[in-house]
């Protein structure tokens, strides 16, 4: 099934549809939702996810900034880039090209879980920085220095077979899958979110590039980088969190010059699809502070 088969098929149901775009930069075929007027937000999703898990967000925010949210390459319905063209900075190159083809320069960024660390890498990478970022859940640290080589040898192992993903979006599989990923998370998504993470899950190219995107994840040269960024960082953690714990999420405040760190009780990994709006006025918050303090 193309892609424009893919999108087709699930038009009709996904969140803020209205407000999609297929844009291709260079060899990237990127599904991209823009709404609203006013400064530039960038949303960044996670591992797995795809704009569909900012839309409760990207409408209010829509209110008073133009709201850019990609699915990043190989996830949601942009194209699934090879093993080797998956990475931080790959993936920020990616970006780059995307919002100079929208003539976007984003004073924002909000990133989720792993769209934390590459909201921190493009900030870095960016001619001109953005004002801030917030991160909620950030995957800086997502499985620990001890497990980190292991998993990172047999994510890439994982990512370059061909079986795995069809096999995985069989529907004998599917369903356990899509009821398991979201348990683990300590979120409980709306019935339509949850549609949404079935659909994702019955495409092979987007389990392929989720596996891709883990394996890639190259987070030590981020990490020694983060005391060079300059823009205001938040980081918000929440106490549900079964997927990355606020501790380990907040974990590296410390190598942030213009930290600020926030823990939401109650809410799990998917905390700004359970309840969108607690985010929405944490960015606010955060977007009236810094004028204050600048």
């Amino acid at each position: 099934m193309t892609r424009e088969q893919r999108w087709s098929a699930v038009a009709d149901f996904w969140p803020l549809s209205s407000a999609s775009r297929f844009i291709r930069v260079h060899d990237v075929d990127f599904h991209v939702q823009i709404t609203g007027t006013g400064p530039d937000v960038l949303l960044l999703h996670g591992a797995g996810a795809s704009s569909h898990s900012f839309a409760g967000m990207m409408h209010r925010l829509a209110e008073q900034y133009r709201v850019i949210c990609p699915d990043l390459p190989g996830q949601g319905f942009t194209t699934l880039m090879p093993p080797e063209g998956v990475g931080l900075k790959p993936f920020s190159a990616y970006l780059r090209s995307l919002l100079e083809a929208l003539n976007a320069s984003p004073d924002w960024i909000i990133g989720h879980s792993a769209g934390s660390a590459l909201a921190a890498q493009l900030a870095l990478d960016l001619t001109r920085s953005p004002r801030g970022l917030l991160c909620i859940n950030a995957a800086f640290k997502p499985f620990g220095a001890t497990a980190a080589p292991f998993f990172s040898g047999a994510a890439r192992w994982l990512s370059r077979s061909r079986w795995l993903p069809k096999a995985l979006a069989s529907p004998a599989l599917r369903w356990r899958a899509t009821a398991s990923m979201l348990s683990d998370t300590g979120s409980t998504v709306t019935p339509l979110s949850s549609r949404c993470y079935d659909a994702l899950l019955s495409d092979p190219d987007h389990i392929a590039g989720t596996l891709r995107m883990m394996a890639g994840w190259d987070l030590p040269p981020l990490l020694a980088r983060l005391p060079e960024l300059d823009a205001t960082v938040w980081l918000v953690g929440c106490e549900g969190d079964r997927t990355i714990p606020p501790g380990r999420s907040l974990a590296v405040a410390p190598q942030l010059p213009h930290c600020h760190t926030l823990r939401v009780p109650t809410l799990g990994h998917l905390g700004h699809e359970e309840h969108p709006q607690t985010f929405v006025d944490i960015f606010h918050d955060m977007v009236s502070r810094h004028a204050i303090a600048g």
